[in-house]
């Protein structure tokens, strides 16, 4: 049961980046409210069209076993995981941003990689290793490359339905077809959203935001201002809900 006492968070989102900062968010205590864009039948983000894949540095198959602890007798010895240093996944991080990667949040991102997963499959989420996208058959060994070997049980879909499911159990207050509007403010203080539901606009006061709605792909005039002529045109293969409205809501807060 939460506790109506506790320190509120407000969650905007409702991806993985979302979901993971609700069930934290209530492990250390706070109550927290999700606020969904989309009605039920389409929640998820872009978390729910993605192929569910993580990366993170590992050794080799022990670590790989602190976030699969399952993998029978039978997969052990069938399979090859190599190994995926920390030092190769950060000139990776390196390499596809030509350079322009922050350092300290590469940093940070290298670091936290393993403990995040294994905190994830300690809150709820299962994982197994991607047999048919990322190992090749050599010498009758399921040799796995590319550093990117894990995915979510069910692909992005069930990492969505798993993390909402683990959100609704930590008692996070979801509300679908709510879409934010804009911050309150308190001087410099944010101290709540405006969020506009079914039944209308409502103000809404926290102790904490977390912005967790950073896309904006779905959103034509945004793409063409962002990222120039052309932009307009492209087709949005994924949520059709992902429009910038927390980005335009910061800026507008400033």
């Amino acid at each position: 049961m939460t506790n109506p006492s506790a320190r509120h968070v407000i969650v905007v989102g409702a991806g993985n980046a979302a979901l993971s900062a609700a069930i934290a968010a209530t492990q250390a205590g706070a109550r927290v409210t999700l606020l969904e864009k989309a009605p039920e039948a389409e929640r998820g983000g872009n978390t729910y069209f993605t192929g569910g894949g993580f990366r993170f540095p590992y050794d080799g198959i022990d670590t790989i076993l602190r976030v699969i602890p399952d993998l029978s007798d039978d997969e052990l010895a069938r399979i090859d995981v190599g190994a995926y240093p920390a030092a190769d996944m950060r000139a990776d991080l390196a390499r596809v941003t030509d350079g322009l990667t922050d350092d300290r949040l590469a940093d940070t991102l290298v670091r936290e990689a393993l403990p995040t997963m294994e905190w994830l499959r300690d809150s709820g989420v299962a994982w197994v290793l991607m047999y048919g996208r990322q190992a090749n058959e050599v010498e009758g060994k399921l040799v796995f490359y590319g550093g990117l070997i894990v995915e979510a049980v069910g692909g992005g879909k069930g990492l969505s339905d798993q993390e909402f499911e683990v959100a609704q159990k930590s008692g996070v207050e979801i509300r679908y077809e709510t879409k934010l509007m804009r911050l309150l403010l308190d001087g410099p203080a944010v101290v709540g959203v405006v969020a506009r539901g079914p039944n209308g606009d409502e103000e809404i006061p926290a102790d904490a935001i977390v912005l967790a709605a950073g896309g904006f792909e779905a959103n034509a005039e945004m793409r063409t201002r962002y990222l120039g002529s052309g932009w307009d045109l492209a087709k949005v293969r994924g949520t059709r809900f992902n429009t910038g409205d927390a980005i335009t809501a910061a800026l507008q807060a400033g």
